[in-house]
């Protein structure tokens, strides 16, 4: 047992790396499991673009027609009026039975003469007020 302990001994202070420990042959192989970081960056982008894309074609008014009512979404496109106040102007020209609706573009005396011609078939809430006050701005300021 002596020489079996010795041996042991100097075996454990003696003890050698080998070059195939070392080597790139003697490695363990790692397989990634869940998402890659790539997928967590593009994750976000993807749905940014999708917003964005929604965003930009969710509140555009019909194709433009060689109609009176086209005319007016043109017109209210480039003055940037959009939404609820482009509604308004539509709902105005409507009450007022005017033939064509861009005729209120013109001057403030046009817009102000349809808007009561329209007061006589309904009536304007205070926020539909001051909305038409946003909209005289923008037209004419």
């Amino acid at each position: 047992m002596p020489t079996s302990f010795l041996t042991l001994i100097s075996s454990t202070l003696l003890a050698e790396t080998t070059m195939s420990d070392v080597s790139l042959n003697y490695r363990e192989e790692v397989v990634p499991d869940g998402i890659s970081m790539f997928w967590y960056a593009l994750i976000p982008i993807a749905i940014t673009i999708v917003a964005g894309l929604i965003y930009q074609f969710a509140d555009r008014p019909p194709a433009i027609v060689n109609t009176p009512l086209g005319m007016l979404h043109e017109l209210c496109r480039v003055h940037r009026i959009k939404g609820k106040s482009r509604e308004l102007l539509e709902a105005i020209a409507e009450s007022a039975a005017i033939e064509h609706p861009a005729i209120m573009f013109l001057s403030a005396n046009h817009l102000d003469e349809t808007v009561e011609k329209a007061k006589k078939r309904m009536t304007f809430d205070k926020k539909q007020s001051s909305t038409l006050g946003m909209v005289r701005r923008r037209m004419f300021a």
